[in-house]
């Protein structure tokens, strides 16, 4: 099945990053975001998807990130988010950004450490 083009759709930037994508009722499952955009993402499935179903996403440092499944083939699903999201954040690797606050982990990098 070829994906509908929609002329006012968001332009989506070729990438290859990881999402845990999380279906209603199931548990979350680490996918691989083909392209995105501040409005949507494809994203690649394993038959877990279906058309309209509103999934959550964890992309990048942000967190429960509701999409919903607007067209669907046997290994990719086009989502559009509910809201949008922050392109470098939703780049940057899962757990970046946050730091350690205790213990001898959070001075690891320090130059003065002993």
């Amino acid at each position: 099945m070829q994906q509908p083009i929609d002329s006012t759709r968001e332009k989506r930037n070729s990438v290859i990053v990881r999402a845990m994508v999380r279906a209603p009722g199931g548990t979350a499952v680490e996918r691989r975001v083909r392209n995105l955009s501040r409005s949507g993402a494809c994203v690649e499935h394993a038959g877990d998807l279906r058309d309209g179903m509103t999934v959550v996403l964890q992309i990048g440092t942000i967190q429960d990130l509701r999409g919903q499944v607007m067209w669907i083939t046997d290994r990719l699903a086009g989502l559009s988010f509910a809201e949008a999201i922050d392109l470098e954040e939703a780049r940057k690797p899962r757990g970046v950004g946050v730091r350690p606050q205790a213990g001898w982990i959070a001075e690891i990098n320090d130059a003065y450490r002993r």
